[in-house]
């Protein structure tokens, strides 16, 4: 079980979490399908993938050989500071560089939601340690029950349906590798959820 929990754990990692959400918007809300064609989608989609994915994963890898952090997981909560304010960095540049190319609206207010939750979590971490797999789970499943229940999309149903169970998946999986305890995993999952909400809400 430990092997298909570190599966998981890798598979609905934040990052990747975070790119289903915004390619997600993009591929099937009504108006960046008569927005976008297949080609500008897809340049978009890979501008984001390199920025978001692409360059946090170089970073990592350059922290970790340069000895900044233990491990790619970042378990010690002390270390979280600069990766997770790399992070920060990139996401933020994404979004000016999306706003300066006409991409306006929900996929900008997602971004910055998510810039609030990786913000949060370096603020809680100096405290406490938090879920960032249940912070990302939590504000994709916000995402999602905004479009469905708050803009009334119902092409966006089956999505909310898939990232509710990939929200209990993943909490099961940190639990299983014993990363966090329950209270982690709660508090970081309705973090996510109440700041994605309410940023998306006045956005």
């Amino acid at each position: 079980m430990k092997l298909l929990a570190k599966v998981f754990s890798v598979l609905l990692h934040p990052l990747f979490l975070l790119n289903f959400g915004l390619f997600a918007v993009l591929k099937y809300h009504p108006y960046f399908v008569s927005k976008f064609y297949d080609t500008h989608f897809y340049s978009i989609s890979l501008f984001i993938a390199i920025n978001t994915l692409v360059m946090p994963m170089l970073s990592m890898y350059l922290l970790k050989r340069f000895k900044f952090i233990d491990d790619f997981a970042i378990s010690n909560p002390k270390q979280r500071l600069m990766p997770y304010g790399i992070v920060a960095v990139l996401l933020s540049f994404t979004c000016y560089q999306l706003y300066k190319n006409e991409i306006h609206g929900l996929p900008i207010a997602f971004m910055i939601a998510t810039v609030l939750c990786v913000v949060f979590n370096i603020l809680l971490n100096m405290k406490f340690k938090v879920s960032s797999h249940a912070i990302a789970s939590g504000g994709l499943v916000a995402l999602f029950l905004f479009l469905t229940v708050i803009k009334h999309l119902s092409v966006f149903n089956g999505l909310l349906i898939g990232s509710v169970l990939l929200a209990g998946i993943s909490g099961w999986s940190r639990l299983e590798l014993k990363a966090h305890s329950e209270a982690q995993i709660y508090i970081g999952f309705l973090s996510g959820l109440t700041i994605v909400l309410i940023t998306l809400s006045i956005a």
